[in-house]
């Protein structure tokens, strides 16, 4: 034991040691991590936090795993996960989501309660602290659409409501105050029919399963470039099927690095500087990854 690990014990946070990376992300790479925590609440949150600084240990919370990638190397800190933060309280059609909801969860739900507006989120593979604090989105919405609200936890340890306007949200981008971690969103909705709302969302991921790949992967390897779709300059690289080591760039969406088989962290960035080369080359372009790696 050491002083991380005996301070946020003796509060009865859950946590565990050496936790193998590759089972925390989505592609399916990366070394050991050092701590992965579980708080339950805001107060757990800052505990932990707090421990993490005073034992000058590194950390940041982990979501769902889509989007980030953790070094071969391991993450020498505390990684957290808010998956116990997952409630979801309704007031006619506005909904306070926990941070650890998982999105496909969600779609679900409010499909079930006859509120529309969401659909999108059925085939996002994250939760919804994270989508929030990079506006993820789909099919042409983003979940800042449906944001009326956000409860943060401050870099002093207070929880304190946001105004989602405040936040300066774009394309897959927020801006929120440094060191500030999400605890719950507000959502508005539309009532609507749930056969129709089910209906919508059907359409929705039948169109991911044509159009985006089954293998493992870490969600679009590449941001668009204004409003040109990354993958149109990937496509002309002819690299579509490209592979190093375990990492392929899917013959299915060539904006996706697939991990087919044994992939490392190393072999997929490996693989995606090719390809932000060659588009450099051919465009005068260079591709802005989506993807963060945590090191």
């Amino acid at each position: 034991m050491d002083e991380f690990s005996d301070e946020i014990g003796r509060f009865g946070i859950r946590f565990k040691r050496d936790v193998p990376g590759k089972s925390l992300t989505t592609f399916g790479s990366g070394g050991k991590v050092r701590y992965l925590a579980f708080p339950r609440n805001a107060e757990e949150l800052h505990k932990v936090l707090s421990a993490a600084k005073s034992a000058s240990m590194p950390y940041r919370v982990i979501g769902g795993g889509s989007n980030v990638l953790l070094s071969d190397r391991g993450y020498d800190g505390v990684l957290i996960r808010l998956s116990a933060m997952d409630r979801v309280e309704r007031s006619g059609e506005t909904l306070t989501v926990g941070a650890g909801v998982k999105m496909p969860v969600l779609a679900r739900h409010l499909a079930e309660c006859g509120l529309s507006g969401a659909e999108f989120a059925c085939g996002i593979p994250g939760t919804m602290g994270g989508a929030a604090a990079v506006n993820a989105g789909a099919f042409g919405q983003s979940v800042s659409d449906l944001l009326v609200g956000i409860t943060a936890l401050t870099a002093e340890g207070r929880s304190e409501r946001f105004d989602p306007r405040e936040l300066d949200y774009g394309y897959h981008r927020a801006v929120l105050p440094s060191e500030t971690i999400l605890l719950s969103m507000t959502l508005r909705l539309t009532e609507s029919d749930r056969d129709t709302i089910f209906a919508r969302m059907e359409e929705m991921r039948e169109k991911r399963r044509r159009t985006q790949p089954k293998d493992p992967s870490a969600g679009s390897v590449f941001r668009r470039v204004g409003l040109v779709p990354a993958a149109l300059y990937v496509e002309r690289t002819g690299l579509k099927g490209m592979r190093i080591g375990g990492a392929l760039l899917s013959p299915v969406h060539c904006n996706f690095i697939v991990n087919a088989g044994g992939a490392t962290t190393e072999d997929y960035f490996a693989l995606a500087e090719k390809v932000r080369e060659k588009v450099k080359a051919q465009d005068g372009v260079l591709l802005e990854y989506e993807v963060e790696r945590i090191c």
